[in-house]
């Protein structure tokens, strides 16, 4: 660990600090959290540009019908359709069958084989691609039109923010204000009845999902894109897939293939500063000490730093420390002063930014030359070398303190990344399955070094399905069930000295059906494994994990059963049925009564004719004993 003391640190571009809103030209991003990036071209310094929203909002006179090839274009007072067989575009109605009623068409939306468009304060809406007029919807000023799933057709009119609702008879259903900022130029609509909408505000292009602001990266992930790649005054560009892939086919407003025009050259302005206001460190002739720059500088990118330090605010222009081309960690080289400005450049061939994270500043210089003895600072250019050296070292000691202060960081499975949670299983020795989420991981693995010191014990083992599977099990250990050295009440007489009640100790009558010893009906049958063994093996080490009916998939059940009982244990997986059923017509506390049977009267009941005989008081005893073995609603049926 360093030696230095610990520099005060203060971190840049934020509401603490600070920057002259003046001196800012050409850089956007100081509230965002990816960092200050040069501005986009033009009048919208933040957003997304027309260009990217194209494949989602295109150009009104353009629509995405019904298929890949589907679209439809207004020309003049002609709807065209896109014709993939004769490679243009051809009108949708025929000359002889022309309705003729289009003026001045101004925007078209298509949705399966309905098409809607808005003329002339009027709304047209065409069923069968054309072939049959639905309705006619008189809106005054309308200028944007979408068709949603539900048969209804959304419109908005210039610089309203309320989007009407009509049936599929063009009937008003219903007025939603969206309460958006800027003018609505564009309305997609979504699975779920979602409304999208792109509005224009002082030349900055917002989206809104149901009236909250979103992204393009939220509008990609919910709405597939369109193949409309550029549109301009001359033209637009349409990628569709060909025989041999995608291919690019431009044509004019007109429906005339041209040639594609030439790629942009940039979205971001070349050239963007700011400057900080003064950076007060609170001391008097403060030796400030370092600077260090986090960004993302791509190629054909750059960012220069420069800073100054003064006792007030006043400096000359020749007094700035500009930081040499791609140095992003530097020594301040300049005379003391209380306070610092940095002004920052970023520049870039405008088809990439620069983006600055963050700017760190020390202070006051503390090196390890400090615990030198006197004598090494008696020379005041030697000691200014010493520092400047030293500090090479002290740079490097640093980043190695940083790594190991955050290492137990990697060791928290709340604070890793969800790609590093099996990597920090794999230390504790855990192994996960595919279909566990990022949740249940994290906590198997909080909970991993209590549950290994009570591995293989049924506390662990129900713990372990709790947390992976939100459900707690029933642990059924079957030793206790074992029918051998069962101790009763009454002891028998001296001449049966070897069992004790009416079962013997270990008997072997009751393990498996044995000719000349055996009861039928209450021995079992088996023909595997040793007579003798069946005692020991029969339950010894033996389990069951007894789960509600349809509360989780049993098979992973068993595979983390596996994984988490004991290497001498066998453990099974059981799911109860449709709960406590009584009989199939019993209807409970009418005309059912848990009663036992009455007493067998011999001589009066013949077999095979309704007669009921059963054991006596001490004999063994069949159906269910509350308490004892029977877990009710798991495997027990009472009928």
């Amino acid at each position: 660990m360093t030696c230095a003391p610990t520099a005060v640190t203060f971190r840049l571009l934020d509401d603490v600090v600070g920057w002259d809103e003046a001196a800012v030209t050409g850089v956007a991003g100081f509230t965002d959290e990816a960092g200050v990036r040069l501005a986009y071209e033009g009048a919208s310094p933040e957003g997304p540009t027309r260009t990217q929203l194209l494949p989602w909002f295109p150009d009104p006179r353009l629509a995405p019908g019904c298929g890949p090839c589907g679209w439809y274009l207004l020309s003049g007072r002609r709807l065209l359709r896109r014709d993939t067989r004769a490679g243009g575009w051809r009108p949708v109605w025929a000359p002889g069958c022309d309705p003729r009623l289009l003026r001045e068409p101004a925007a078209v939306a298509a949705r399966g084989h309905r098409i809607a468009v808005v003329d002339s304060g009027r709304v047209f809406l065409w069923r069968n691609e054309g072939d049959h007029l639905a309705a006619v919807i008189r809106h005054r000023d309308a200028t944007v039109v979408a068709l949603a799933q539900d048969e209804q057709v959304l419109v908005a009119r210039a610089g309203s923010d309320r989007v009407r609702r009509y049936g599929a008879d063009g009937r008003l259903c219903d007025v939603v204000r969206t309460r958006v900022a800027g003018e609505i130029i564009g309305i997609r609509t979504g699975p779920g009845r979602t409304i999208w909408l792109l509005t224009e505000d002082r030349g900055r292009f917002r989206i809104y999902r149901d009236h909250c602001e979103s992204t393009v990266d939220e509008l990609a992930a919910a709405l597939p894109p369109s193949g409309l790649t550029a549109a301009d005054e001359d033209g637009f560009c349409l990628r569709e897939k060909g025989p041999d892939g995608d291919v690019t086919s431009c044509y004019d407003w007109r429906g005339r293939p041209r040639e594609e025009p030439a790629p942009e050259s940039g979205r971001y302005v070349t050239h963007g500063e700011f400057t900080t206001h003064l950076i007060d460190s609170g001391i008097s002739r403060c030796r400030w000490h370092r600077v260090r720059i986090e960004a993302d500088v791509p190629t054909g990118t750059a960012i220069s730093v420069s800073v100054v330090v003064s006792e007030d605010d006043r400096f000359a222009e020749s007094d700035w420390q500009t930081a040499p081309a791609g140095v992003t960690d530097f020594l301040v080289d300049q005379p003391p002063g209380r306070h610092l400005t940095l002004r920052a450049r970023l520049s870039g061939d405008s088809a990439a930014t620069p983006v600055l994270h963050r700017i760190r500043l020390d202070f006051p210089r503390s090196t390890s030359a400090d615990l030198l003895p006197a004598a090494f600072r008696q020379d005041p250019a030697a000691d200014d070398f010493t520092e400047r050296f030293l500090a090479l070292f002290d740079a490097s000691v640093a980043e190695i303190d940083r790594v190991v202060e955050r290492y137990p960081a990697l060791l928290d499975p709340a604070g890793v990344p969800d790609a590093a949670l099996p990597w920090l299983a794999g230390l504790l020795g855990l192994s996960f399955e595919a279909g566990w989420d990022a949740d249940t991981r994290r906590k198997l693995i909080a909970a991993a070094p209590g549950l290994y010191r009570r591995r293989g014990t049924p506390g662990a083992l129900k713990e372990a399905i709790r947390l992976v599977f939100g459900v707690t099990p029933v642990i059924d250990e079957l030793a206790g069930d074992r029918h051998w050295a069962q101790v009763r009440a009454t002891v028998t007489s001296p001449a049966t000295a070897r069992g004790l009640g009416s079962v013997r100790l270990f008997g072997r009558s009751s393990s498996r059906l044995r000719l000349g010893t055996s009861t039928l009906g209450a021995t079992p049958l088996r023909a595997f494994g040793d007579p003798d063994t069946d005692p020991l093996t029969e339950h010894a080490h033996r389990f069951r994990v007894l789960l509600a009916s349809g509360s989780v998939d049993e098979d992973a059940v068993r595979r983390l059963v596996a994984r988490q009982a004991p290497a001498h244990t066998r453990g099974s997986v059981r799911a109860g049925g449709a709960g406590f059923v009584v009989g199939t017509r019993s209807a409970v506390g009418v005309d059912t009564a848990f009663v036992p049977l009455p007493p067998p009267v011999v001589g009066t009941a013949r077999l095979n004719h309704d007669g009921v005989l059963r054991p006596g008081p001490r004999g063994a005893r069949q159906g269910v004993t509350v308490g004892v073995v029977s877990a009710v609603g798991v495997h027990t049926r009472v009928s």
